[in-house]
């Protein structure tokens, strides 16, 4: 768990002294990845996979799957997102008529229910003394305290402290934002394991969708 003693100091240019955690470094689950398990006429559950920016290892893995009403079909479409410490969290689902004729799918955040086209794995938490980086049960970015990396100023190299080595003016340098943490989409654990990006008991818990060694 990471955790920092609770200080966040104002600075000019609305940059801050502080802990925090950008939305590119936390896991997202996009509309367009729950889309492809609710187009698939099988109905089957899907596995979703986070990889390493740095590598091929599994840093977060859930399962999907579409909940199908037992007593009331009026009741509102959701998916289901199993943790790997078998945990549940409903997702209820928003489609919005486009100008074009079609249809955008949007995921209701499981804190304020505001429709979002993504919702993330994780956020920033407060225990009383320390800020923490926690698992969210899929919030939408304002709900998990997440921040962009580009809020505050964050990505720019200032140039006062260039300039006075080098004696001359240099313009402030801006970083290019890093890109959302998008998943790996896959039908089957067996097509995961082929990719590499998973670790299975035996070809019965590949089966039966059971995964090893795939954790948060």
């Amino acid at each position: 768990m990471v955790e920092q003693a609770k200080r966040q100091i104002p600075r000019s240019g609305g940059r801050f002294y502080g802990y925090r955690v950008n939305c590119e470094q936390v896991p997202l689950l996009p509309a367009s990845s729950v889309r492809e398990v609710l187009d698939d006429p099988r109905m089957i559950p899907y596995l979703i996979v986070w990889k390493s920016r740095m590598g091929d290892e599994v840093r977060q893995a859930v399962r999907l799957a579409r909940s199908v009403p037992l007593t009331n079909p009026s009741e509102v479409e959701s998916v289901e997102i199993k943790w790997t410490d078998g945990n549940i969290v409903p997702i209820h689902l928003v489609w919005r008529r486009q100008p074009h004729g079609g249809r955008a799918l949007l995921l209701r955040c499981s804190c304020c229910g505001r429709p979002r086209r993504g919702l993330y794995g994780a956020g920033m938490g407060d225990d009383g003394r320390f800020y923490v980086a926690r698992r969210a049960n899929w919030e939408c970015r304002e709900c998990a305290g997440l921040r962009y990396s580009s809020e505050g100023g964050a990505l720019v190299m200032r140039g006062g402290p260039i300039s006075r080595l080098l004696g001359r003016p240099v313009p402030d340098i801006p970083s290019p934002r890093p890109e959302p943490w998008l998943p790996y989409v896959f039908a089957s654990p067996l097509d995961a394991v082929d990719a590499g990006l998973a670790q299975l008991l035996t070809k019965g818990d590949c089966r039966g969708g059971e995964l090893r060694g795939v954790g948060g």
